[in-house]
């Protein structure tokens, strides 16, 4: 750990650390050590020779979501979920990451996918589109492919109805954005290396995304680390917000809540678009939540938390569910395909959840 992240593990240390109020992981274990002060605690000791970190405090580190709701509260700008990434690239490094991210890293190495299922099956579920010189390639994300399939059928009949021609890839593999996050760095690069290679080399001009993991990684990620994408690579808020005149209207009366995923919005400042695509079908904005925008609570589902801490993951996403049930609306919608499945397994019969494009393709199919 370098000087500067040393300096600001110190002084998170140090804080009051009222942040603690809107982390997702204070609220599932009602604990000071799953907090952003009691991991940077626990690095400073590391940092002064006090304490070793030990496998209880690698524990802490990984029930991080890496949700950075943190930040936003933080008056010195302290990015504390960034450091706890590197610490646990270190971890990894050293040979120390928990068993089960190890078993994700042999996963993902082996199948291109953190599902465990063969890459041989990732477009068997997908109504592939049979255009000649497509216009945007779809880098579905495996989360779309194995298991929202609704989410990249939709996106196919939406781009498509829109007029372009659109092309899947057989040999895509995972974007990588849990390897990133759980720290194993070299395993991501493997996965990014042949994906840069795939999409540079393809004919279409651009790129469309379902999953906000892989916008941050094809956006953020990549390049960080020298790898470089030439076209253009938008989320699929992004591209029906600048075709919104395309998409038609529906029923006003549909109340709507939204909820902002953490890779889209904190991540990657995507707040603006999916709202207006929301307005311009239903004909009236979103009902917010109490915890929107900057300040949205996360759904529970990222950077291996459901992996490793399953029932706090689903506590953080059946209290999201709440809060969406409070504004009296009859449809929740987000924009991740992650947070689509958490949420809708805690929702259960309460409230309908939907993914962005799914609620275009649902409502507006018969309109133009």
């Amino acid at each position: 750990m370098n000087d500067e992240m040393a300096s600001d593990v110190r002084m998170c240390a140090a804080c009051p650390k009222m942040c603690r109020h809107v982390c997702p992981t204070f609220f599932a274990w009602r604990s000071d050590a799953p907090t952003p002060h009691g991991r940077a605690l626990l690095l400073h000791q590391e940092i002064k020779g006090v304490r070793e970190l030990d496998e209880r405090a690698i524990q802490v580190l990984y029930q991080c979501l890496e949700c950075s709701h943190c930040l936003t509260w933080c008056k010195p700008e302290i990015d504390i979920a960034s450091i706890v990434e590197s610490r646990r690239t270190e971890l990894a490094e050293e040979g120390r990451q928990p068993t089960a991210i190890k078993d994700l890293v042999s996963i993902v190495r082996s199948n291109h996918n953190p599902f465990d299922e063969p890459h041989s099956k990732r477009l068997e579920k997908l109504e592939l589109p049979t255009s000649k010189n497509p216009d945007i390639v779809y880098f579905t994300g495996c989360t779309s492919a194995y298991q929202e399939e609704e989410i990249a059928n939709s996106t196919i009949n939406v781009l498509s109805r829109l007029g372009f021609k659109v092309a899947l890839l057989e040999d895509e593999w995972c974007c990588a954005s849990p390897l990133f996050r759980t720290g194993s760095l070299e395993a991501a690069l493997e996965q990014a290396n042949h994906n840069v290679e795939i999409l540079n080399a393809h004919s279409a001009e651009k790129i469309v995304v379902s999953c906000p993991g892989c916008l941050r990684a094809l956006t953020i990620d990549y390049p960080k680390h020298g790898l470089e994408i030439t076209k253009p690579i938008y989320h699929i808020s992004q591209f029906l917000d600048m075709h919104r005149d395309g998409l038609g209207e529906t029923d006003p009366s549909i109340q709507v809540t939204y909820h902002d995923p953490c890779h889209l919005g904190r991540h990657c400042n995507v707040y603006d678009e999916p709202r207006r695509v929301i307005e311009s079908i239903s004909g009236i904005p979103p009902s917010e939540m109490e915890r929107n925008r900057e300040n949205a609570m996360c759904c529970g589902n990222g950077a291996g938390l459901r992996l490793m801490y399953p029932d706090a993951s689903k506590k953080i996403g059946r209290e999201r569910i709440e809060q969406a049930l409070r504004t009296g609306s009859k449809l929740l919608l987000s924009t991740c395909p992650f947070c689509k499945n958490l949420l809708k397994q805690q929702a259960g019969d309460e409230i309908e959840v939907l993914d962005l494009v799914e609620f275009v393709d649902k409502y507006t199919k018969d309109v133009n």
